[in-house]
């Protein structure tokens, strides 16, 4: 039998993906029909076995792919309707049966899709999920298992929708979207207090209500970690076992390294650039397996800010980028300089690849966003003197512009005196002048006589010529 290669193996698992779980079982088949190892190898990552799939032990294919429940009793709570599923589980819209009634989320595995291993995760979810109390986090109300060995959860319904369509049908402005990523980063933040990383944050996975209050929802592939001795945190599960949704990953998710609370920052980075530019960091479409491991693990995201930028646009991409800031409730130059600065700093140090890089927790995340909506100096950027001095005056742009208004009439009325002394002390000067030159007249004329007193003459006859001269000679 010829053997697939890894880039060709990891291609069927990037478009198996994308199928639905009769076309994807059909698919998977189909392009591993000639390599037995590889076939096991793609059914693995896409968490289906041999003995659970269409043609396994059970040989009946309807059976097996009937899905909806709805109409059954799980406990105190019948199926109403089914609300929606992922690749491994489903979602329905439940009612409490007996004295009250009472609408709940109740979640279950899909019968026969995925392995004993994924039982095991979502009982392990219903443990996280009850360790978890916030009023951003779906709450678990109840749990149980199906009579035929499926486990389910009950928990809080929330009548929402994605917080991304949430913010765009009411055309939420940036500083508006950045208070409810804030609750975000509370509701994350309060999983990571409880030793819970979620791994899995994105739109779809986070609603908001009518009264705009969040939900996190979907702790399917969460984590428990606990804390060593270290400063850092370490999953306690397997490195190895790679589960992420691929526009929603971070580097270590994608590499099968250890999950920290950092993971989580990251795709905070993700959902906040999604967001303010309505795109994600990376285009990762029809890539395959390994190109989305270099693309994500090498390439450096554009700023925020420069996907706002028209001119080098193209006519389509240049509508796409109106339509954003239009659902931003601006133009998209606006747009583009709201987000230039602080705003392209914060994003992009919660998206650095080095994990220890990044902002150290949700929390430290939301706090330098409120920096940022006070006016004040972030952390993400370099602090400088300059930097500094520009926040503050436009920070307190009302007080600074008095002050100088006041700093600059005190200097002009200062000015104003000063020429004032400088003028009146030139005035006394000329009177001063005045006088002494008026004594001088004065004692020189009394002088011109002194020499005609007969007791000064000494018997001599002075005339007025030579009067005059000797005055001449005194002037």
């Amino acid at each position: 039998m010829a053997k697939l290669d890894e880039a060709e193996i990891a291609r069927i698992v990037a478009r198996a993906g994308g199928l639905g779980p009769r076309e994807r079982f059909a698919y998977i088949r189909s392009a591993c029909a000639n390599d037995a190892d590889a076939f096991d190898r793609v059914l693995l990552a896409h968490h289906i076995t041999r003995d659970n799939g269409p043609n396994g032990p059970a040989g009946n294919d309807e059976a097996f792919w009937e899905t909806d429940r709805s109409g059954q009793v799980l406990g105190s709570w019948k199926l109403r309707r089914r609300l929606g599923g992922g690749g491994m589980s489903d979602v329905y819209l439940a009612e409490r049966i007996g004295e009250y009634s009472h609408q709940v989320a109740v979640k279950l595995v899909r019968p026969g899709l995925v392995s004993r291993a994924d039982h095991n995760r979502l009982r392990a979810e219903r443990q996280i999920l009850a360790r978890l109390n916030h009023r951003n986090i779906a709450r678990l109300l109840d749990g149980g298992t199906t009579h035929d060995g499926i486990p389910y959860l009950v928990m809080e319904y929330v009548d929402g929708e994605h917080i991304d369509l949430y913010c765009d049908r009411h055309r939420l402005a940036v500083r508006d979207r950045l208070a409810l990523f804030r609750g975000v980063c509370a509701a994350v933040h309060a999983a990571h207090q409880n030793l819970v990383v979620h791994r899995d944050l994105k739109p779809s996975n986070i609603l908001v209500t009518r009264d705009r209050t969040l939900k996190l929802l979907d702790f399917g592939i969460a984590k428990l970690i606990e804390v060593r001795e270290a400063t850092h945190t370490l999953a306690l599960t397997h490195a190895d076992v790679r589960l992420f949704t691929p526009g929603h990953a971070s580097p270590e998710q994608v590499k099968g390294e250890l999950i920290t609370t950092a993971t989580d920052v990251y795709l905070l980075g993700v959902l906040l650039y999604e967001l303010l530019t309505a795109r994600r960091p990376f285009e990762l479409r029809d890539a395959r397996l390994s190109e989305m491991e270099q693309i994500i693990c090498n390439q450096t995201p554009p700023l925020p800010s420069a996907t706002m930028n028209t001119r080098a646009a193209s006519p389509i991409e240049r509508l796409r980028i109106e339509d954003a800031a239009e659902a931003r409730g601006t133009t998209s130059q606006r747009l583009r300089r709201e987000l230039a600065g602080d705003l392209d700093n914060i994003v992009m140090k919660a998206l650095r690849k080095e994990p220890e890089r990044r902002y150290t927790s949700a929390d430290e995340l939301a706090a330098d966003l409120r920096r940022f909506e006070m006016g004040q100096p972030v952390i993400a950027r370099r602090d400088t003197w300059r930097y500094r001095s520009t926040k503050f005056v436009r920070r307190h742009a009302v007080v600074v512009a008095a002050s100088a208004a006041l700093v600059t009439l005190l200097a002009g009325v200062a000015t104003m005196m000063t020429l004032q002394a400088h003028r009146l002390d030139q005035q006394r000067a000329i009177a001063e002048q005045e006088k002494r030159r008026s004594e001088e007249t004065a004692k020189f004329l009394a002088g011109l006589f002194e020499t005609a007193d007969p007791t000064e003459a000494q018997g001599r006859d002075i005339t007025a010529r030579e009067n005059l001269g000797r005055g001449a000679l005194r002037y």
